[in-house]
């Protein structure tokens, strides 16, 4: 079942799977981050990824039934996830700024220009990298042909690759820090598993085009 609004054709259970991961995804991060235990940390920390976060977009794409509806439902739930995120912080009690006008400089309120500002700031970002993983997700998927695995493969490796990079560049700036007891086995195990997920998706590829050109030239 699909809507199909002039050109565009969603899916109302992808848009809903979507959201809902992306609504999951934003306020689990800053829940688990708040609970003082190794593992909550270790969970809070993938989940504020960026990579998580264009999974959700990839997801998105890849259960949608066009290319704009891929683009448009990855950009909502991306959207949904940056809010859920910065409410959840709010609520938590992030964002209070000191009332200078407080003799006693005790007095705090909510600091709502810092507040929309890292909204704005990240609904652009998802604007600009929901749309595109969502239409890499959407392009991942197969169909008839005997070349269509390896054609599909480079939007396969997106989530890997962004995984190895993210993970690499946090290895370099954050593993000798403070946090680097947690954050650095973390971030290595989730760069292994990328890595062999990557491996994974190209030899899955080139079995199957050779099994569908074997096909091909049995008929």
């Amino acid at each position: 079942m699909y809507i199909e609004v002039s050109y565009v054709r969603f899916s109302p259970l992808a848009v809903t799977l979507s959201s809902s991961a992306g609504l999951a995804v934003g306020i689990a991060g800053p829940l688990l981050e708040s609970m003082d235990n190794p593992l909550t940390h270790a969970a809070s920390i993938t989940f504020v990824s960026g990579w998580m976060y264009a999974l959700i977009a990839f997801g998105a794409g890849r259960a949608a039934r066009s290319k704009w509806g891929a683009a448009l439902t990855a950009w909502g739930a991306q959207l949904v996830a940056v809010l859920a995120y910065y409410v959840t912080k709010a609520i938590q009690g992030d964002f209070r700024v000191p009332d200078f006008n407080d003799p006693a400089n005790k007095a705090e309120f909510f600091g709502w220009n810092e507040f929309l500002s890292m909204i704005v700031v990240w609904c652009l970002f998802a604007t600009v990298l929901g749309p595109l993983c969502g239409l890499a997700g959407h392009l991942s998927r197969s169909d008839s042909g005997p070349r269509r695995p390896l054609l599909r493969l480079p939007f396969r490796l997106l989530i890997p690759a962004v995984v190895i990079a993210e993970t690499s560049m946090r290895l370099t700036y954050e593993a000798g820090g403070s946090d680097g007891a947690v954050v650095g086995p973390v971030w290595t195990v989730t760069r292994l598993v990328a890595a062999a997920a990557a491996l994974l998706l190209v030899v899955i590829a080139i079995v199957t085009t050779r099994g569908r050109w074997a096909m091909r030239g049995a008929l």
